[in-house]
């Protein structure tokens, strides 16, 4: 029997909806600002020549690339868009730095994801009421990258588990290469929510990325801005 003043067993995985509602309204207002300085990037892109006068060439790159880099850094941000627009106004000359500024940003994502404190996520899920999502983070933290493969394999059907396990660098690779990953948190959170899960490992993801981001910089630094500029 339930001692007097003690919650039920099964509220304990109800939702708090009211906190749940505060959070979203939070990151609803951060994200709206960073649309903000994604737009605000956009113009300050657009209005380089203007811009050329008043300070260094130098400066100005500098500034779009590091903004760029935040931008494709951060979940469900078209960071991209800012990388294709310094290519065009600027042409293939800047296709290296654009390059690096890539990696830098998808890096600083799967880095924050693989380093966070999985307990202090697991308090802030159950915090809000999210019991599995916390007991999954404990499960993360509690079992071995083969067991949590296993499970997954056990899980899902054959090819998809071939495809999200045994390729599951590829798998990473083709998402930060096709369009429409917008919608399922862009590069900045595919790589967040692979360094979340503890599979991947820092050094084979860093390779990955290198490769993965290589082909349009590539392209673009031989060919010309004309190929993605029609």
């Amino acid at each position: 029997m339930t001692p007097k003043n003690q919650p039920e067993p099964f509220e304990k995985n109800r939702p708090d909806w009211r906190r749940i509602a505060i959070w979203i309204c939070i990151f609803g207002i951060a994200f709206a600002a960073l649309h903000f300085g994604l737009s605000w990037a956009m113009n300050f892109v657009s209005a380089s020549n203007s811009m050329a006068g008043s300070i260094t060439m130098v400066g100005f790159l500098a500034i779009s690339l590091v903004v760029y880099a935040i931008l494709i850094a951060t979940p469900f941000m078209p960071g991209i868009e800012v990388g294709v627009a310094l290519l065009l106004l600027q042409g293939a000359d800047v296709a290296p730095f654009v390059y690096l500024a890539t990696v830098v940003g998808l890096m600083t994502a799967y880095l924050i994801g693989n380093t966070i404190s999985l307990p202090r996520l697991q308090t802030f899920f159950g915090y809000l009421g999210l019991q599995k999502v916390s007991t999954y983070l404990a499960k993360i933290e509690t079992t071995t990258p083969a067991d949590r493969l296993a499970a997954q394999r056990a899980l899902l059907p054959t090819w998809l588990a071939n495809v999200t396990t045994n390729y599951r660098y590829i798998m990473i690779a083709v998402l930060l290469n096709i369009p429409g990953t917008f919608a399922i948190g862009g590069g900045g959170g595919i790589l967040m929510a692979a360094g979340f899960s503890r599979l991947f490992g820092r050094w084979a993801m860093f390779g990955t990325v290198l490769l993965a981001v290589l082909p349009v910089p590539l392209v673009v630094w031989v060919l010309g801005v004309s190929v993605i500029g029609g």
